[in-house]
């Protein structure tokens, strides 16, 4: 469940009060190569879980995996605010996980999965606070998403022919929830559904 502008000042359910914060960062690459045009999605563990992602960073992030927040009767806006003074306090300030160094762990781990020398991450796009349920652990989590775009990589043809992930070119079209039968995770339709998003990707297509 994506946490909406328009729930901000609700009343999170009790039953869905997170007890696990979690975080991830993402790397967009707006593209138009041959007669495609669009993001590369990839499909990092078809067995596991079989659905489209965004590149994401997970080696360093930010994860409590048991957190009581301060009151039962709580908005979505007090718990994203709280998250986030969690997030400064241990992640920014005690471990020095500042805005850039995060950038720059997003960009060495990307130059290192797909073999490339070179990335310039230009722009950011409006991050999200996703709720997820996990049956397996009978937990909520609260995600704290970021998300950044590339406007260059040094080798087009490495990129694009790379062979550790199944990969698509998806158009920027929110309303489209699943390629070739498989689904996309649910951040990505709801980040193209926001226009300063699509936009800033406009403004970063790299051309094959």
């Amino acid at each position: 469940m994506i946490i909406t502008r328009n729930i901000l000042d609700e009343k999170v359910p009790k039953q869905m009060i997170p007890t696990r914060l979690d975080s991830a960062m993402n790397l967009y690459t707006n593209i138009s190569y041959k007669d495609k045009t669009g993001i590369i999605v990839y499909n990092t563990n078809p067995t596991t879980w079989n659905c489209l992602y965004s590149f994401y960073e997970l080696n360093h992030k930010f994860t409590i995996d048991e957190y009581n927040f301060s009151k039962e009767d709580i908005t979505y806006r007090e718990l994203i605010e709280e998250y986030q003074k969690v997030y400064k306090k241990i992640y920014e300030d005690k471990k020095g996980n500042i805005r850039n160094v995060r950038i720059q762990t997003l960009i060495d781990e990307y130059k290192k999965t797909f073999n490339l020398k070179d990335v310039h991450i230009n722009d950011e796009l409006l991050p999200i606070f996703e709720l997820k349920y996990s049956k397996s652990k009978n937990v909520w989590t609260l995600y704290y998403l970021e998300n950044y775009v590339a406007d260059s990589v040094n080798s087009f043809d490495d990129l694009l022919n790379q062979k550790l992930y199944e990969q698509k070119i998806l158009p920027l079209d929110s309303c489209i929830k699943e390629l070739d039968g498989v689904g996309l995770t649910s951040n990505i339709p709801y980040l193209l559904s926001i226009e300063s998003n699509i936009e800033k990707l406009n403004n970063n297509l790299m051309k094959g």
